[in-house]
């Protein structure tokens, strides 16, 4: 090995070594929730059901995208699907801020339906990027389902009173909101059913938390520079070897 290639090779060493650090890797994601609870929801009761986990450790710098996957399972003829309200509710460390995403509010509930959907059932993953809104997933399957509701929906996100929750009401309280703020703190899943007759059972619930991709800030900018001086630094090593 010639004199000019070993200078080219421990300048590109030197190069890798120095802007290494640069190259950071994406932060992990997270994930909390219970299963195999089979956890009773106390039947025309709006003080329902909650479960709660407190999370420590993550970056709280770091955005996530939140996916939320919900089990709940009728026992004896089964709660209809349209008496359920849930939300998750998540609270920072210090207590200062706290957002709602409202999973479910009287789906199927309509000025003409204020009962809702009468199927029984939910193993659904709750996503804001899904298609359809999960109020009106009978809209979505062309009818009535014969089990569970299956699937990934959007949440339903109407933060209205249940008894006046419809179709038609705005839908202000997704994921999203809760997915900016400091994922360590509180998160706290509610479930109620708010109609007599039938019941159902919280069988397990999970929050999966994805690092969002972000738009490069300036360093960004930096590396892509980096990048095309090592192209050169490659370029004339190469030219030092023939």
């Amino acid at each position: 090995m010639n004199t000019k290639t070993q200078v080219c090779l421990k300048s590109l060493a030197a190069f890798i070594l120095c802007t290494s650090p640069l190259l950071a890797q994406s932060p992990p994601g997270f994930v909390l929730g219970e299963r195999s609870l089979q956890l009773a929801i106390p039947d025309w009761d709006p003080s329902g059901v909650a479960r709660n986990q407190y999370v420590t450790g993550l970056d709280a710098r770091v955005p996530y995208d939140l996916t939320v996957r919900l089990v709940i399972e009728g026992t004896a003829f089964g709660a209809f699907n349209g008496d359920y309200y849930a939300y998750l509710r998540h609270e920072t460390p210090d207590g200062l801020e706290s957002e709602i995403a409202v999973l479910l509010n009287r789906v199927g509930r309509t000025a003409g339906s204020p009962s809702g959907y009468s199927d029984s059932g939910f193993e659904v993953s709750l996503s804001d990027a899904a298609s359809w809104d999960i109020h009106r997933y009978q809209v979505a399957l062309g009818g009535g389902v014969d089990s569970a509701v299956v699937g990934t929906w959007q949440p339903d996100g109407r933060r209205v009173a249940p008894a006046v929750s419809f179709d038609t009401s705005p839908r202000t309280a997704l994921l999203e909101p809760l997915g900016r703020m400091d994922p360590n703190g509180a998160w706290t899943l509610f479930v109620a059913d708010l109609e007599a007759g039938g019941t159902g059972k919280l069988v397990e619930w999970e929050v999966r938390g994805a690092p969002r991709a972000i738009v490069p800030e300036p360093e960004g900018w930096a590396l892509l520079l980096l990048g095309g001086a090592l192209l050169v630094i490659t370029r004339r090593c190469q030219r030092h070897t023939r």
